[in-house]
């Protein structure tokens, strides 16, 4: 399981200082589904660029920080779905680590993998905080339908979440590994410790 060497710490001064970039992409978003009032969060993009480039600690702190930024500006109840965030950022570090986003089939995979983590994290708050809503009117309408046709309501909640991170998650992905693969491969491989060592 050579993924687990994934979350050894390695944080120089590179990575340090992508992080304050990868939460200012992360507020960006948000701000801008916030205003228009977009059925999506794009919360995560700079969260998924950063654990791509530099690992899962530098993921995880970019979502952090993007929640309880968040919470003090565009979004009051951002602060308790920081987990959510920290754990998109180890999956995305993981995801880097094994080198996903050099390969289609990784691109995905990493998509499948962060939509899984951000909509089984989020049911249980939703449940916990707000009887399961999403805070999303297209999620929201589902679940309540879900509830009137009479499914468990945990079961209506996790519906009402995956339907609004289906399509977060594959722009929030998408724009991610856009971003990645326009970068100059010089810079990329400064990251290179980051990555799992290719056999010789």
């Amino acid at each position: 399981m050579s993924w687990i060497n994934a979350f050894r710490i390695r944080l120089n001064t590179l990575a340090i200082v992508l992080i304050p970039v990868c939460v200012a992409i992360n507020w960006g978003g948000h701000t801008i589904a916030s205003t228009l009032k977009l059925p999506l969060f794009l919360d995560s993009i700079g969260t998924v660029l950063g654990g791509l480039l530099a690992g899962p600690w530098v993921g995880a702190l970019s979502g952090l920080i993007s929640n309880l930024i968040s919470s003090g500006t565009v979004d009051p109840i951002a602060a308790p779905y920081s987990l959510v965030s920290v754990l998109i950022g180890f999956a995305a570090g993981i995801a880097g680590y094994l080198s996903w986003q050099r390969q289609r089939w990784g691109w995905l995979a990493l998509y499948l993998l962060v939509f899984l983590v951000a909509s089984v994290a989020s049911t249980p708050l939703n449940l916990a905080l707000f009887q399961g809503q999403t805070g999303v009117p297209f999620g929201d309408a589902v679940f309540a339908a879900l509830v009137k046709a009479g499914l468990p309501t945990w079961l209506a909640a996790y519906c009402g979440e995956a339907v609004v991170d289906l399509p977060d998650k594959l722009v929030t992905v998408g724009v991610a590994l856009l971003v990645y693969q326009g970068l100059p491969n010089r810079f990329r491989s400064l990251f290179a410790l980051y990555r799992r060592p290719q056999p010789a």
